[in-house]
């Protein structure tokens, strides 16, 4: 009885089991069927499959068999979204630029910008280039008022990190705009904000753009002027005409480029203040030049010059420049004096600390301003070296109008900021020999040029006109012609003494520097 039970419960077991493995069968029969299905109902186009791990993405529509006017529709269609992408790119750079510029310019502060021009003949901009132009621009964010400084380029200041001194445009010369700025920033208290480097061209194109300028010639700045044209149009390729007269003349581009280069007549100090002119007249012009002529003016010149300005920057300001305007200019040191440092002719603040204390007074309207223990170092450095240790008085922002008159009127300044000139004091290196001596030919030209200007009639000079040798111009230039220059000079030298342009109240033993 036991044993069939035993027997039955086996077979129980036995029948279960083979119950099991046909219903597993039977199921896995049924999935890959049903797989078998989805593979050729894919196969056919025009379905919804799903997929477990095999490469493709769930849930996708198939739409049946690409054709060439599917995978057009499909470019046409990604090219649109690429459009779409590239147009919102631009609306959000130029949201931000707006931003920026609003941040900048409608602000309570001041926007600073260290302006340089370089005489480069070969289009050089940074490092190596001499910088005969270093001016502040101040922008007073909130009013639009622009102050404008020139610092004298030959300011016997602190260049770098080293501790040596020099003028001060050799800071540019040794290592571009960067060793300049900081130079700027750490012998004035300055924090610069940005920096513009141009060339002569770069000017000339601008002012051509804007329709020239209206200024008087002097009759001293005419005896000089047409040759620095002839030579402004040889080395920028702009072409130019010689002017036939004193008094006001509507200059072109290459004619303001040469008048803002003239000092030969009088002094650097005076060709400082033609420059700061020479802005202020093409700023009037651009602020009432159309926009469009303003955007010309922007994208013709912005691929010349070298700056840390943005493009939008500019061209907000382009838009909006009828806010601006030029307020007071002036130059530094304001007081000072010229003495020679070693070999070198320079302008020597008197002193530097009073002077920085007047230029942040000028600049940001800080009155009381406290110079910090760098600039006070520097110029303790600069009394033991040329033995200005007080200050003086503020010169004339344009110097006098001829060398010759200082000597006689040297006796007025103090007593304190005339100093004995002395000869040991900087070093003389091989590379400041031959800066001297680059400088020295480049103003042996400009002597020649301005003394002999080469087209007497006042013919058409264009880019590549030669420019004859003395020897060829002795011989077509009569004599009589010189003499009546030279004696027209001299004539000035004695004669302008009770006129506005030759008084002076500057502390200067020397004429103004020539190098």
């Amino acid at each position: 009885m036991d044993n069939e039970d035993e027997v039955d419960r086996m077979r129980a077991r036995r029948k279960r089991s083979e119950s099991s493995r046909v219903r597993g069968k039977s199921r896995h029969t049924t999935e890959r069927s049903s797989q078998a299905q989805d593979h050729i109902e894919a196969s056919r186009g025009d379905r919804t499959y799903y997929s477990t791990g095999d490469g493709r993405n769930p849930r996708v529509r198939y739409s049946g068999q690409q054709n060439a006017k599917n995978r057009k529709k499909k470019k046409r269609h990604h090219k649109k979204h690429k459009i779409i992408f590239k147009l919102l790119v631009i609306a959000a750079l130029l949201i931000a630029g707006l931003f920026l510029f609003k941040q900048r310019t409608h602000q309570k502060g001041y926007w600073t910008i260290a302006i340089f021009g370089v005489d480069s003949r070969d289009g050089k901009l940074d490092k190596g280039a001499l910088s005969d132009v270093e001016m502040l621009c101040n922008i007073n964010k909130e009013t639009g008022e622009i102050k404008l400084v020139s610092v004298y380029r030959d300011t016997y200041l602190k260049i770098n990190s080293k501790g040596t001194y020099h003028k001060i445009n050799e800071a540019y010369f040794k290592g571009g705009h960067k060793q300049a700025l900081e130079a700027l920033n750490e012998n004035l208290d300055l924090n610069i904000d940005d920096y513009a480097t141009f060339n002569w061209k770069s000017v000339a194109d601008a002012i051509n753009i804007l329709g020239g300028i209206d200024l008087e010639i002097t009759d001293s700045e005419f005896a000089y002027i047409n040759g620095f044209i002839t030579e402004t149009v040889n080395s920028t390729g702009v072409g130019s005409h010689q002017l036939k007269h004193a008094g006001m003349n509507h200059l072109d581009g290459a004619q303001a480029v040469a008048y803002a280069r003239l000092r030969l007549m009088d002094t650097d100090f005076n060709r400082t203040e033609r420059q700061r002119k020479v802005v202020n007249l093409a700023m009037e012009k651009a602020r009432s030049a159309d926009f469009a002529t303003r955007k010309t003016l922007v994208t013709a010149v912005f691929p010349q010059i070298s700056t840390s300005i943005g493009m939008n920057d500019i061209l907000a300001v382009a838009k909006g420049i009828s806010k601006y305007r030029i307020g007071e200019t002036d130059g530094f040191p304001f007081s000072r004096t010229t003495m020679k440092i070693g070999k070198m002719d320079c302008v020597i603040p008197a002193t530097l600390e009073s002077n920085v204390v007047q230029l942040h007074q000028f600049l940001y309207g800080q009155e009381n301003y406290t110079p910090s223990a760098a600039v006070k170092k520097i110029s303790q450095s600069i009394s033991k070296e040329s033995g200005i240790s007080k200050p003086g008085q503020k010169a004339s922002s344009g110097g006098t109008s001829n060398s010759k008159k200082k000597k006689k009127q040297t006796a007025a300044a103090p007593a304190e900021t005339t100093p004995a000139q002395t000869e040991a004091a900087v070093e003389t290196t091989e590379e400041t020999k031959e800066t001297a001596a680059d400088t020295t030919a480049v103003e042996t030209k400009e002597q020649q040029y301005g003394e002999k200007p080469t087209q007497e009639d006042g013919s058409l000079v264009g880019p590549g006109a030669k420019i004859p040798d003395t020897k060829e111009t002795d011989k077509k230039v009569p004599d009589t012609k010189e003499d009546d220059t030279t004696s027209e000079t001299k004539k000035q030298a004695g004669s302008e003494k009770g006129s506005d342009e030759g008084v002076t109240t500057e502390p200067e033993t020397n004429a103004g520097p020539d190098a």
